[in-house]
């Protein structure tokens, strides 16, 4: 019979943010390669802000293209991108554009076709809260206000307040 170690893993002593960071990173930087990384990270400067509402890189497709006289093989890199459909037409006009940003940015032919495949892709909506427009009472409004009221730091109190509209406005749907 095997005896397991029932020891927790935590050794309760502080560690820098860096460290642990790295733990992090590693995991997501496998996930992805380096352009890759870039390419996601970077997707609404290469693509501009109306392409990357309506569309967001998937992977890069590695085609072997030939041999260099080490033996090495050489790849072609695709990048593989989904467009919403409303936006298909215009991204194949930009196509070459965006594929010449991509290229620039990197300093060579990192990329050499895009590849565009038409998938619905839900727009980003930004959630402004405003106390004026919000559907809450007078008497929920001053309770919200009530409770923060104390705080010195005006940014935290107004956070605080819109948290509040939010959650009143989320619990009475």
């Amino acid at each position: 019979m095997k005896y397991s170690n029932k020891m927790s893993k935590r050794n309760f002593r502080p560690q820098s943010i860096g460290d642990t960071l790295k733990n992090i990173n590693r995991k997501f930087s496998s996930k992805f390669g380096k352009i890759e990384f870039i390419i996601h990270s970077k997707w609404s400067n290469i693509a501009g802000s109306y392409f990357s509402e309506y569309s967001e890189p998937r992977n890069i497709s590695r085609l072997p293209d030939c041999e260099n006289e080490y033996g090495e093989t050489i790849y072609k890199n695709h990048l593989n991108v989904s467009v919403a459909p409303a936006a298909a037409l215009e991204f194949q006009h930009f196509k070459d554009k965006i594929l010449e940003k991509i290229n620039s940015y990197f300093g060579y032919k990192a990329i050499l076709d895009l590849r565009i495949q038409q998938n619905y892709i839900p727009r980003n909506k930004e959630i402004r809260l405003n106390m004026n427009n919000s559907n809450l009472t007078q008497i929920e409004n001053e309770l919200i206000v009530s409770k923060v009221n104390k705080l010195r730091d005006k940014d935290l109190q107004n956070a605080l307040i819109n948290l509040g509209i939010n959650i009143t406005k989320e619990e009475k749907k």
